[in-house]
């Protein structure tokens, strides 16, 4: 069973960063047309499906240990 494709991987495909990926999916405005284009190529090219319950994961507040 192969893994399903990560935002790295979209990345890698569409000669972008992660970071540029994730604006994509988000709807930010700052990304240019061509650029956005070859993203979404890429996310329909590996059948990427954006895993929810790791988005919400990442962005809930970080606990911050006192030292």
């Amino acid at each position: 069973m192969t893994k399903p494709p990560t935002i790295h991987d979209v990345a890698a495909a569409a000669h972008v960063s992660h970071q540029t990926v994730s604006r994509v999916l988000n709807g930010a405005t700052n990304v240019r047309p061509a650029t956005r284009s070859r993203v979404e190529h890429a996310i329909h090219a590996l059948d990427y499906i954006r895993d929810d319950q790791a988005a919400a994961l990442a962005r809930r507040p970080r606990r911050q240990s006192a030292d």
